[in-house]
């Protein structure tokens, strides 16, 4: 995602399914390793997402339509319109988000 626009498409399409906004850095350990969990699970959950140098303000539009404080990496679960979890650092996990999505897939 590099706009409002993109996230607004992720806000919508998180009204279809539940979806994922992945921020991370390009410069960070953390997030590489957190880029990996997320990349085993892209081909089975809907994936958004934002390098965070690149896009400062998008960053910020994210924290402040979601009402989750950014940190990095992170990825924050969408349904409906509105963030229903994230995860931080070492939280984000295929099997994590994949059971997230499952558990909210079940509710309905």
């Amino acid at each position: 995602m590099k706009s409002s626009a993109d996230f607004a498409a992720a806000l919508e399409a998180s009204h279809q399914q539940p979806v994922v906004l992945f921020k991370h850095s390009d410069n960070c350990p953390f997030s590489g390793a957190a880029q990996i969990e997320v990349a085993h699970s892209k081909h089975d959950l809907e994936i958004y997402g934002i390098t965070v140098q690149y896009t400062p303000e998008l960053k910020v539009e994210i924290a402040e339509k979601t009402g989750v404080e950014h940190s990095s990496p992170q990825a924050i679960l969408l349904h409906k319109g509105v963030a229903v979890n994230h995860y931080f650092r070492s939280e984000i996990k295929e099997r994590t988000l994949k059971a997230a999505i499952k558990a909210l897939l079940s509710e309905q």
